[in-house]
């Protein structure tokens, strides 16, 4: 929702009744064209963000609809990576909110960045819902069901990965009605679909219906393969995510497939070390447990033209060979994308270090 609020803040901010002194006005102007460099080149934007909503407030006043939109712009700008980061955000989307509210009416559409903003930043999981079935709501009443489509994939993603599980069937049902939208709605190369698709799959991993999880990043890859003429970060991801699912369904051969295609678009890097596509950590011998021991296990290996693992040799640890054992025994399970050259997978070398440590 960011771009709806940015463009509404763009044509309103040249063209205010209200403007301050002159001088204001100018730092104000510089601080807001900063903002929009950096987000079109997509650095630090968030210092420029903070800066244009502070004079902003100034230049048009505290009930203007261009300092809710710039504080939704600055609101946009921060992370819920910490508690006191979430409270400000939502601060700032309430207060647009408030601006707005008062402004225009509960149904129109430009309460829904800052509905959206809130229900993201919420201080609990109950007032999320709320939230976005309030501006899902909105949406609705405004005969805009992409739009509200759109919002339950929001509120699915955060629901589900933010508050723990708490609200887990809200989210799922939120995600299977705009996954049923977009069933219907949309054509299958279309963005939201794939999205779809990869919250479809993540939902089913996460209860272990790896089955349904295949099936869905499976329709990923025939998309691209067959529509998209161009590799892709979620054709990659897609592949990578397949072969730790049918690797924890025991079928390995059908993961090759998906190791040989990631390595086709994936150049082997010789000056570090590979990283695995699937991995099961070494159990940790109970001995060395018991006397809280730790250590660690270098080893050689071929990655095959399949992307097994062959050929172990442990060429250096730290613990005792029962680390050395366990070590082995995980590796023989992991899988790699193959080398390539000229076009054509070969056997190639790595090496790797375990490390074992009491409470890691």
């Amino acid at each position: 929702m960011k771009a709806a609020s940015l463009v509404l803040c763009l044509s309103l901010a040249y063209n205010s009744y209200a403007l301050a002194d002159e001088s204001l006005t100018t730092q104000f102007k510089s601080a807001y064209q900063a903002y929009l460099t950096a987000q079109e080149s997509a650095e630090n934007a968030l210092p420029f963000a903070e800066q244009a909503y502070v004079l902003g407030k100034e230049v048009y006043g505290p009930q203007s609809n261009n300092t809710a939109n710039l504080a939704v712009n600055y609101a946009n700008e921060l992370k819920n990576t910490t508690k006191e980061l979430k409270a400000k955000r939502y601060q700032l989307f309430n207060s647009a909110y408030e601006i707005l509210l008062s402004n225009y009416n509960a149904t129109s559409l430009e309460l829904v960045d800052s509905l959206s903003g809130m229900a993201n930043s919420a201080p609990s999981a109950h007032s999320a819902v709320d939230l976005y079935d309030q501006v899902i709501e909105l949406a609705e009443k405004q005969n805009l069901p992409k739009l509200a489509a759109d919002l339950k994939i929001s509120a699915a993603k955060d629901l589900a990965y933010n508050y723990r599980g708490s609200k887990y069937r809200t989210a799922q049902d939120y995600l299977e009605q705009a996954d049923e939208y977009y069933t219907q709605n949309l054509p299958e190369n279309s963005v939201e679909r794939i999205k779809a698709d990869f919250l479809v799959a993540a939902f089913a991993q996460g209860k272990r219906q790896y089955n349904k999880a295949i099936e869905r990043l499976n329709r990923v890859v025939n998309v691209f393969d067959k529509e998209l003429s161009f590799d892709h970060q979620a054709e990659l991801s897609a592949h990578s995510k397949l072969v730790y699912l049918y690797e924890k369904e025991g079928r390995s051969d059908e993961a090759t497939e998906h190791c040989i295609a990631i390595a086709k678009m994936v150049p082997w890097k010789e000056d570090q070390e590979q990283t695995p596509l699937y991995r099961e950590p070494p159990e940790y011998p109970m001995n060395k447990a018991k006397q809280r021991r730790d250590g660690y296990v270098q080893m050689r290996f071929d990655v095959s033209k399949a992307g097994f693992v062959e050929n172990i040799e442990v060429i250096k640890s730290k613990g005792g060979t029962a680390f050395e054992k366990e070590a082995v025994k995980a590796m023989e399970k992991w899988r790699y994308a193959p080398k390539f050259e000229n076009g054509q997978a070969v056997v190639a070398s790595s090496k790797v270090q375990l490390d074992f440590k009491i409470g890691s």
